[in-house]
């Protein structure tokens, strides 16, 4: 599976838009679509940016959501990075209500997943996201495994969204694989993932991968993003 994420609302909902239908017209599998958050602690400098940029001018999570909500019909999966004061705002069952048709899951970094249980007795009807990371242990699966999410997201570095992984790194490999032969969960790998080699690596010791920082560097350009996503998927189908 391959994936990319992008600002909600960035630079301004036409070029967002473009920006969308350039990662569907790429064949990519899934978007994660970030809502803006004042306090975004899991993003490094880029993507913080070009949340914050969206704040000031004026984009809400609220109309990222109906922007996404409008892309309901696009042939991709659709999952929404946000945080837990967010959806706690909206109220849980109403921001599911609202999306659950929608999306196929919400990934919720400063959400502990032995917290998921609480979300999903309050109504809350959207498969959430579990993360595992370098630090998860094989008793840490089976709480991951009672999720309604089909990937699990690996984070795959010790930092913030724009840092780099090194995937040859053995600690790094035999963690995907004792999560793997634990899960029959698909192993997404986050965090790191800026260039085709780096797409091909992730590919060749998980299930998938998302690629962020770089593709939220380029939203201000469409044509440049199309050229990036293009380059992706030249690696992933070994061309």
């Amino acid at each position: 599976m391959r994936g990319i994420y992008l600002a909600g609302g960035y630079p301004d909902a036409g070029t967002f838009r473009k920006c969308f239908n350039a990662v569907v017209a790429n064949g990519f599998d899934f978007v994660e679509i970030g809502l803006p958050f004042n306090d975004p602690t899991a993003d490094g400098p880029v993507i913080a940016r070009a949340i914050h940029a969206s704040l000031e001018s004026g984009v809400t999570p609220a109309r990222v959501m109906d922007e996404i909500l409008s892309l309901g019909g696009a042939p991709i999966k659709k999952y929404v990075m946000t945080y837990a004061n967010i959806i706690y705002s909206f109220g849980l069952k109403e921001f599911s209500d609202r999306m659950a048709g929608c999306l196929d899951g919400v990934i919720v970094p400063d959400l502990p997943n032995r917290m998921t249980p609480l979300f999903y007795d309050s109504g809350f009807d959207i498969p959430i996201v579990p993360f595992a990371t370098l630090e998860s242990r094989e008793s840490d699966i089976g709480i991951m495994n009672r999720s309604k999410s089909g990937i699990i997201y690996f984070i795959g570095v010790r930092g913030i969204t724009g840092s780099t992984s090194d995937f040859t790194s053995p600690e790094l490999l035999a963690k995907i694989r004792m999560i793997r032969e634990n899960t029959d969960k698909k192993v997404i790998i986050g965090f790191g993932i800026k260039t085709a080699d780096d797409a091909g690596q992730a590919l060749a010791i998980g299930d998938g991968y998302v690629a962020g920082t770089e593709a939220v560097l380029r939203q201000g350009d469409p044509a440049a993003l199309d050229r990036y996503l293009a380059s992706l998927g030249r690696q992933a189908s070994g061309r």
